[in-house]
């Protein structure tokens, strides 16, 4: 499984009951099964830890050998005096020495990782191995054959010979296999071993016929233990061969050979050594060395195998025990995977498939047969997202961290969403040998998403398209409004202005006619007090419902009148800042920010209890902004977040009609309250 981020846009291929689990219920069913699949490779794990140790002492061996045929080979250039510090090396010869150095290399190179430049010169070493040791066999029954005695030659043993023939065949047949899953080379070293263990043993026993092998001189000791790591490293550097899997395995008879077969051998031949050097010191006569060796090689042996089948049997039990532990776990393991509709699998590091449940199959389509050890490519249908796959799981590989993704995959059966847990799968040594994960088909929720959000999208749009008409409504009413207002304003004008000043004009006459005495004096005073403020009355709401000045002259000019109208009315210091230039906004735009200017005026005379007032205009490129602050009371959180005031909102609405926005708040440490009005000149979508 990868991730493909993607939204769903297939059909749903029905509803997956473990889709409704919470994705900690998920997470914990990924827990139980990957503890059982980590279980299920202990037993690899441990054969895989016996073989790298192996191969580890495998290549030490052949460092070994590469040391001392080098170490005698430069020693046979010194001088004298260094000749008789390692005398007891010289025995071996140059030519030998030359044989280790192509061996120890070929067999170091086939410790290595397989590649072109190893093979290659692991040949060439064989093919010479070859020659030197076909040419000293040869060369061995010619009369002028040299012979060791004065410091070091080029004389090489025939069994030495013999062995380096076969060493050159076992590094060039070390990986060929015979029908029978059998490795010539194994039995190659086994060969080499054994001719140069029966020299060791002549040395062991100073017996000189196993000694010279049925030639005329002895079998160098340094060649003959030289040999015997040799052979032991072509044996350990391929574990997993035949022989030495035997010892690998962590079945029983691996075990015993690995802790029971050293010790009884060390044992034997140390007991068969002493008993050996007594016959020959005289504390016993010859004659009763074998009835001596049977009996304590019988002892030895019984003991050493009694005492091996003992902790066979205790690990035989506890091997039951764990492999009834391993049942209950492999039968949870079962139950989870088969039994459940979420896909389960496991991949190793090179990305194929080696574990998947019922549910994994149905959603490829193919058997198990023909989907184990597959590759994403080899699975899914479409090539990206096999590799989108595969990118993924090396990811989680690397970073070494569980991870959930969200997978929208075509395959067989159709589109299908996913929601993957991933994690790494590590043996107990930490190294990482794949990925184990667990899918929930989420596909229902989904499409139920998409659903979701398709009917959001259209409520939204539903709701741009009344916001719409509702501010064309509001327009219409705010222009039916301000025409009434003009109507109004300009009745007064007309009607109730020219009738005052008839008026005014009739009691002038009517004064002529009155007599002069205080009382008709006092009555004309009243008479005219009366007129004119009634004239004065007439003028402030012919000018509240329509300003003149905003008409004639700009709102700078009405902004100015409204502030020394208020001045004069309430006798607050009104100061105002206005641009130098003029301010060209739209006549619909002048008259809200004249009414909105009107209405803050009139919630500050009557609830700040302020004594002065600041007006602020400012208007550049793109948008205009109106501040008014105060020095009064100042207002209250719960009042400025009320939006049932009908002044507050009705501030807010006209703001908000052409795209701007009000902020209302205190002048911090300072009495009084800023409000301030921002408003985009450009008007908004729909205006």
């Amino acid at each position: 499984m990868g991730s493909n981020s993607s939204n769903n846009s297939g059909s749903n291929s029905g509803r997956n009951p473990a889709s409704d689990l919470p994705q900690d219920s998920r997470r914990e069913t990924a827990e139980k099964v990957l503890p059982a699949v980590q279980h299920s490779v202990d037993l690899l794990s441990v054969r895989q830890s016996h073989a790298f140790w192996i191969a580890s002492v495998a290549r030490a061996l052949a460092v070994i050998v590469l040391l001392i045929g080098g170490f005698v080979f430069t020693a046979g250039f010194l001088d004298g005096a260094y000749r008789t510090a390692v005398s007891r090396l010289s025995d071996m010869g140059s030519g030998t020495a030359a044989g280790f150095l192509f061996g120890g290399l070929a067999l170091y190179l086939q410790c290595l990782e397989p590649g072109k430049l190893q093979r290659v010169g692991a040949r060439i070493c064989a093919a010479l191995l070859l020659l030197l040791g076909g040419v000293n066999l040869l060369l061995a029954s010619g009369p002028a054959y040299p012979i060791p005695g004065a410091g070091f030659s080029y004389y090489v043993h025939p069994a030495s010979a013999i062995a380096f023939i076969l060493a050159a065949f076992t590094l060039a047949l070390h990986d060929r296999r015979i029908k029978t899953d059998r490795y010539p080379a194994e039995y190659l070293a086994c060969a080499i071993i054994v001719i140069n263990l029966v020299a060791l043993l002549g040395y062991a026993y100073r017996l000189d016929p196993m000694m010279r092998l049925l030639q005329q001189h002895s079998v160098p000791l340094p060649s003959a233990v030289t040999f015997i790591f040799f052979g032991a490293g072509c044996l350990m550097s391929r574990p997993t061969h035949h022989l030495m899997a035997i010892v690998v395995r962590n079945a029983p008879g691996g075990q015993m050979l690995r802790r029971s077969l050293p010790q009884m051998l060390a044992l034997l031949m140390l007991v068969d050594w002493l008993v050996d050097w007594g016959a020959r010191l005289g504390y016993y006569d010859f004659h009763a060395v074998a009835p001596m060796l049977t009996l304590i090689n019988c002892a030895l042996i019984l003991l050493i195998f009694w005492r091996t089948a003992a902790r066979v049997d205790q690990e035989y039990g506890a091997r039951i025990h764990n492999a009834a532990a391993l049942a209950e776990t492999t039968a949870l393991l079962i139950a989870v995977s088969d039994n459940t509709h979420d896909p389960i699998f496991v991949k190793d590091s090179q990305g194929r498939l080696i574990f998947a449940n019922p549910a994994t199959l149905k959603q490829f389509g193919k058997s198990w047969d023909k989907a184990i050890y597959r590759h994403s490519r080899d699975l899914y249908p479409d090539a990206a997202e096999a590799e989108q796959i595969d990118r993924e799981d090396r990811d989680i590989m690397n970073s070494r961290q569980s991870e959930t993704l969200e997978q929208t995959l075509h395959l067989p059966t159709g589109v299908v969403t996913y929601q993957t847990t991933k994690a790494p799968w590590l043996d107990k040594r930490g190294k990482v040998l794949g990925v184990v994960g667990i899918s929930t088909d989420i596909t229902a929720r989904k499409l139920a998403e998409d659903s979701l959000r398709e009917r959001e999208s259209q409520l939204e749009k539903t709701v741009i398209e009344r916001t719409t008409l509702l501010r064309e409504l509001t327009n219409h009413l705010e222009t039916v409004r301000e025409e009434e207002k003009q109507s109004i304003a300009r009745e007064l004008h007309d009607n109730m202005g020219a009738s005052l000043t008839a008026l005014s004009m009739h009691l002038e006459t009517v004064y002529k006619l009155f007599p002069d005495e205080d009382k008709w004096i006092d009555r004309k005073g009243r008479i005219q007090t009366l007129l004119n403020a009634l004239v004065a009355t007439t003028r402030r709401i012919q000018t509240e419902l329509r300003p003149n000045m905003l008409d004639l002259f700009g709102l700078k000019a009405a902004i100015v009148e409204q502030l020394d109208e208020l001045s004069q009315r309430s006798g607050l210091i009104c100061k105002a800042s206005m641009p130098d230039e003029d301010v060209t906004v739209g006549h619909q735009m002048e008259i809200a920010i004249y009414r909105m200017l009107q209405e803050i005026l009139n919630n500050v005379t009557k609830h700040a209890n302020a004594t002065r007032i600041d007006v602020i205009l400012d208007v550049d490129e793109d948008r205009l902004a109106l501040t008014v602050r105060d020095d009064g009371v100042g207002i209250s959180e719960e009042r400025r977040s009320n939006t049932t005031t009908y002044g507050l909102r009705g501030l807010r609405e006209r703001a908000t009609f052409f795209g701007g926005n009000v902020e209302i708040r205190a002048n911090g440490a300072k009495r009084g309250t800023t409000i301030a009005i921002e408003i985009p000149l450009a008007p908004p979508t729909g205006l």
